[in-house]
């Protein structure tokens, strides 16, 4: 029986519902009724509720308001709404607050029946699929499958003899046609829940044949045991299944599953070689980021990976970064990449090799004396260098950030030459023979260093900057005192008078005169 209150302000709506309606026989408990919206919150806050019938034009809470509460708070009620106006923004805004149905004033007696109808039916397939679901996690605490599982674990990893296997298979029933047999490995991405898990499981037993075994494995993989009497239908159907696999939890839109099968053995005790043919599979699957099935076969004929050639590979990601900068170190680490690709590792090779990346890098971070507020490069490293392309991104911001404050400092060393450069212009333009290679003398550049520098820094050149200095005080000393034109021209660091004018009158386009007459008028 569903508890199910109604809500309307006409008193004559509420007595003609309350009453036309058989409830019991319709399966419901007509719980409560009220007037507006805020009262029965306040009861459903305190009463367990399955369905609101409620109308929209009330006072103090409408119905639309009531059900977008619900909406939010208490997701699981069913909600009904009558409207003695066919009005389509209130359709639309009942659809939006997840309005089960919207109904039309006035109804009859018939129509409210067969809406009901529906609900219950409704109801009580969720009170089924909650019972299923009920019932599908107590199988999960069953100790029978566990003790199962034990005993195949047990057996891939090689530790249980003969004659153990022999008096295990007998208590388990567990088929054994005495043939080829392989092992199919599964890994699930993490954000897979225990009943998503448990639904992929049940769908593979019921698809494998009865003399094969589906089980978990302590990292909680997924583990199919196959066998046949013939080699190659066997490995044809562990194929089979694997994409059978893939085909399923495409229905559910996850994330891929890793599926490696493993090397086809010919007896029991050879299944450890199975099991971890099939687990070096799936780890280079999942650190390569493939998402087809692999077997044995497919990787069986990669060059192992080196370890002197991943470290000599990092050692030219870090001399790109060095003498190259973020390009020369990006193509370095693409190369890194290809070489990864192209060779058969393990996943703590992958982590060995990139943390090895990784500290080269952090010294080379010191050893510049780098400093930043929170930039990838100077994170601690991660967790686990899990899979080659989040590996790679990783590193490419670790570069890409160790670039920057490289470019950062670069610019900052510019700037404070650049202030002193002016300082000492500031100090020294009086003087007639201040040169350029004065300055550069006191900076300890080249001409050649210090004239590209000095340009980028103030987008002039020595002698536009020191020019428009001396320029400056002219029309300065012009404007304030009675000093005569060469007088001027000799404190501003011109010891010919005509030279002077000739300057002072292309950078201002007047005569020192001409310039001082326009200053008094």
């Amino acid at each position: 029986m569903y508890n199910m209150i109604l809500v309307d302000d006409e008193a004559i709506i509420r007595d003609g519902i309350s009453s036309c309606i058989p409830w019991g026989s319709n399966g419901f408990n007509l719980a409560a009724v009220f007037e507006h919206g805020t009262a029965a919150l306040e009861y459903i806050e305190q009463h367990p509720v399955d369905v609101v019938l409620s109308d929209i034009n009330m006072p103090r809470m409408n119905g639309l308001k009531l059900s977008r509460i619900l909406g939010e708070r208490f997701p699981q009620i069913t909600v009904l709404l009558l409207s003695g106006y066919d009005d389509f923004e209130y359709a639309q805004e009942a659809v939006r607050n997840q309005v089960r149905e919207f109904l039309l004033k006035p109804i009859t007696q018939s129509e409210l029946g067969e809406v009901l109808l529906t609900i219950r039916a409704e109801l009580d397939q969720k009170e089924e699929a909650r019972k299923e679901h009920k019932i599908l996690l107590e199988k999960l605490d069953q100790s029978f499958p566990i003790l199962k599982e034990r005993f195949f674990y047990r057996l891939i990893s090689g530790r249980i003899n003969s004659e153990s296997i022999n008096s295990r298979k007998d208590f388990f029933a567990w088929e054994d046609l005495s043939a080829y047999y392989q092992l199919v490995l599964i890994n699930y991405p993490s954000d897979w829940s225990d009943l998503e898990r448990l639904s992929l499981s049940e769908y593979l037993s019921d698809q494998v044949q009865s003399c094969d075994e589906v089980f978990y494995n302590p990292m909680e993989d997924l583990v199919l045991l196959l066998q046949d009497k013939d080699q190659e239908t066997l490995e044809q159907r562990s194929v089979d299944l694997a994409e059978r696999a893939f085909h399923y939890i495409s229905r559910l839109n996850k994330k891929l599953i890793s599926v490696g099968c493993g090397e086809i053995v010919g007896r029991l005790d050879q299944l450890e070689r199975s099991y971890r043919s099939a687990v070096n599979v799936v780890e280079y699957s999942r650190i390569m980021g493939l998402t087809h099935i692999l077997s044995v076969k497919d990787i069986r004929n990669r060059e192992q990976l080196s370890p002197e050639g991943f470290t000599e590979q990092c050692k030219r990601v870090l001399k790109g970064l060095k003498e190259g900068g973020r390009k020369s170190a990006m193509e370095a680490l693409g190369e890194l990449v290809g070489y990864l690709e192209s060779h058969f590792l393990k996943g703590y090779e992958l982590r060995d090799g990139f943390l090895n990346l990784y500290y080269m890098l952090k010294a080379f971070i010191h050893e510049m004396d780098l400093y930043s507020d929170d930039p990838v490069c100077f994170r601690t490293a991660p967790d686990t260098f899990d899979s080659l392309e989040k590996s790679s991104d990783f590193l490419e911001k670790m570069i890409r950030g160790i670039d920057e404050q490289i470019i950062h400092r670069r610019k900052d060393m510019l700037l404070s030459r650049i202030d002193k450069a002016r300082a000492i212009i500031g100090e020294r333009f009086r003087e007639s023979h201040f040169s350029l290679q004065d300055i550069c003398d006191e900076l300890y550049l080249s001409t050649s260093q210090f004239s590209l520098l000095f340009k980028e820094g103030t987008g002039q050149t020595f002698v536009e900057y020191l020019t428009a200095r001396r320029i400056d005080e002219a029309k300065k000393l012009l404007s304030t005192t009675d000093l005569k034109g060469y007088e001027v021209a000799e404190k501003v660091g011109y010891t010919d008078p005509r030279y002077f004018t000739i300057i002072f009158k292309k950078q201002t386009g007047m005569t020192a005169m001409g310039y001082r007459r326009s200053r008094q008028e």
